[in-house]
């Protein structure tokens, strides 16, 4: 840690212990400050100077502001580049010797904090324009959320968490064990897992294996969805309408005509939305929670991820409904690209 300014008034209150006749050293203790400070204020009386800093005084910056602006412009061409790099570059640029620890202070000083990248997905122009197109048809859709029969699918492995984890240890136990994840190919085993939920609550989870075609996500939902429509809505509600996303599995023929057959009404979604889908984040908090209970094989990792969607409430799916406004405005906001909240 730097040190810390002393204030006038704390300065005033030395000199005037100083001149009740107290040692340098009782001063300081009752002060709260170092014997150096003290010290330093005993000097200035001997020398009658005033007790406030000279101008001047200290040590001097390193660059001056026109160094400090061509550092921002260095640094807003590639905002991924190292303290390190950027030093390097601002070096060649003004001649003047910089450090890493130099180029964080100033760009803090400009308040450029560092942050972890979000992964999201890649989208094309098509995509980006598809999802403007429902945005701007959804923004003013307040209560119609909770039709909606929101449904998407989650892989999760024994060992492997999508969440990071932060461990706190001194410097010198960087190769002690609690510092390392266990990472296996294939994760150990892993359970996957169908489920769908309105604002009234979650319907039942399908849990399966191997890939998914055509047939084989018919057979996953031809039970779950018509049962969760009966239980959600029933025969007095006919404004449903049943959300899935543009995989290939979900587009496919056979897929196509058992949902028309069975009257399945479909909402159109824009590809490549995972954040405009609000059980996404039910699936993140199950992986968090994953994270807390550390399964050990297959059989554990499908009973506490079954126990976890048992234990969805009612409020929680309103709450992540209530939050599609937002989610659309955001979008909108964004012209169909990406947005960090969700």
């Amino acid at each position: 840690m730097g040190r810390v300014k002393v204030t006038h008034d704390k300065k005033v209150a030395i000199k005037t212990l100083l001149e009740t006749g107290l040692s340098q050293r009782a001063v300081a203790q009752l002060s709260n400050v170092s014997q150096k400070c003290v010290f330093g204020v005993a000097n200035k009386l001997k020398q009658k100077l005033p007790l406030s800093n000279t101008p001047g005084q200290g040590p001097k910056k390193a660059s001056t502001p026109t160094d400090d602006r061509r550092l921002l412009r260095i640094m807003k061409k590639d905002r991924t580049q190292s303290s390190q790099m950027l030093a390097s570059e601002w070096t060649l640029s003004n001649g003047k010797k910089m450090s890493a620890p130099t180029v964080r202070r100033r760009l803090l000083s400009m308040g450029y904090k560092s942050y972890t990248a979000k992964k999201k997905p890649m989208r094309k122009p098509a995509q980006i324009k598809q999802r403007v197109i429902f945005a701007r048809d959804h923004q003013y859709w307040t209560t119609e959320w909770n039709n909606v029969i929101w449904s998407d699918e989650a892989h999760f492995e024994v060992l492997n968490r999508k969440n990071g984890s932060l461990v706190r240890r001194l410097k010198s136990e960087n190769n002690e064990p609690f510092n390392f994840v266990p990472r296996v190919q294939g994760g150990g085993g892993s359970v996957s897992a169908r489920g769908c939920m309105s604002g009234g609550g979650g319907g039942s989870l399908v849990v399966y294996t191997g890939r998914v075609n055509g047939p084989s996500y018919i057979k996953i939902i031809q039970d779950a969805v018509p049962d969760f429509i009966e239980g959600a809505f029933g025969q007095t509600n006919t404004n449903w309408v049943f959300m899935q996303d543009n995989a290939p599995p979900h587009k496919s023929k056979f897929a196509r005509r058992w949902l028309k057959d069975n009257n399945i009404r479909l909402l159109n979604w824009p590809a490549s939305s995972p954040d405009l889908n609000p059980i996404e984040n039910l699936w993140d908090y199950f992986d968090k929670e994953l994270r807390r209970l550390k399964p050990m094989n297959v059989r554990q990792l499908q009973t506490m991820i079954e126990d976890l969607w048992k234990s969805v409430t009612c409020q929680q799916c309103q709450k992540l409904v209530d939050s599609m406004p937002r989610r659309v405005k955001q979008c909108v906001l964004a012209r169909g690209g990406t947005f960090s909240k969700y």
